[in-house]
């Protein structure tokens, strides 16, 4: 009997050890759109290595329904607008299960101006921009951007949120005039519909468009699982640039088709010529531009409740991440 005994607990103990070892599911959203490469070459290339994740990609149409997957918690991490993030940060005690926090974000510009009319800043005058988004960091940029050329939203232009999949025939048909989208639409716009690079210089956005955020709940019972998928997408990003300078983006150009399912020759074109100065380099939120984007947001009163950073950021293993790999 104690011989059954201990076989029997042996037994349980195993089985324990084997659950305990089990992979992290992590369900990731993220849209077609270049500034999210990072998240598809991280997968791509080290889903078979991965030992502490399990991995799912969720492929989405716009920020709108990612922002929605993630308030019922149907996804745990994407890079988003930072005024999405404040938006449900500042819901945190009526949405339990969206408890969010920011943890870095992996590149710096990738948005594109391109107008129907070519010409300087003073061509869009009277147009019809499709953005985003108007809680979009686009939107914000370009609001500023108008305004020191004395151009008013809604009386010298106007914009409107638009779904990429249909900005091309809007501008065929007259719809929109000009587009102030993330790569590759400037581009395809070009190619595709005759449009034209207005400044490119002047639309540079200085912050990220879109951050990584990570649910609650998964950046603090499994930390070992994320710094394993942050490790990842750090490295994802220094293998981003260095294909575009060794290869022109030849690779890149290949794994985003399976996942994104754009022209090769139109991702090569955009990141060999730095279409809305697009750089991958992974970095941590700037506190600063944090601040005064909630600011804007409240006066605008797109959210009515203040959000905590020191709550909302949590950067350590982002940190650690880009720190190993500079060793």
């Amino acid at each position: 009997m104690k011989r059954i005994l201990i076989l029997c607990l042996l037994t349980l103990f195993s089985i324990t050890c084997v659950f305990a070892d089990d992979p992290v599911q992590l369900r990731v959203a993220y849209l077609p759109l270049l500034p999210q490469l990072p998240i598809v070459v991280s997968y791509e290339n080290d889903r078979l290595n991965y030992s502490k994740i399990d991995i799912e990609l969720i492929k989405f149409k716009s920020f709108t329904s990612v922002e929605a997957a993630i308030r019922v918690g149907a996804v745990h991490a994407a890079s988003i607008p930072l005024p999405i993030i404040l938006s449900i940060a500042s819901d945190k005690f009526d949405c339990k299960v969206c408890q969010i926090k920011l943890v870095g974000a992996t590149h710096f510009g990738g948005t594109s101006m391109v107008s129907k009319v070519e010409g300087d800043i003073n061509v869009l005058k009277g147009q019809m921009i499709g953005i985003p988004g108007l809680d979009s960091a686009e939107a914000f940029s370009l609001m500023a951007i108008m305004d020191s050329k004395g151009l008013r939203f809604g009386l010298d232009y106007k914009a409107i949120g638009v779904v990429c999949e249909t900005v091309i025939s809007d501008m065929k048909n007259d719809i929109l005039d000009a587009i102030y989208l993330p790569e590759p639409w400037g581009s395809i716009a070009e190619n595709e519909a005759g449009a034209h690079t207005i400044e490119n210089q002047l639309f540079e956005i200085k912050n990220p468009t879109t951050m990584i955020i990570l649910s609650t709940a998964m950046l603090t019972e499994h930390p070992l699982a994320m710094t394993e998928w942050l490790e990842s997408i750090v490295n994802a990003c220094s293998f981003i640039e260095n294909d575009i300078s060794k290869t022109n983006a030849m690779q890149i150009a290949i794994i985003q088709n399976k996942y994104f399912n754009i022209s090769k020759d139109i991702v090569i074109q955009s990141l060999t010529q730095q279409k809305g100065n697009l750089r991958f380099k992974p970095s941590l939120p700037d506190m600063a531009y944090l601040k005064s984007t909630m600011e804007q947001f409240t006066e605008l009163k797109w959210i009515m409740k203040s959000v905590e950073f020191d709550q909302l950021v949590d950067t350590k293993l982002f940190e650690k991440a880009i720190q190993k790999m500079k060793k």
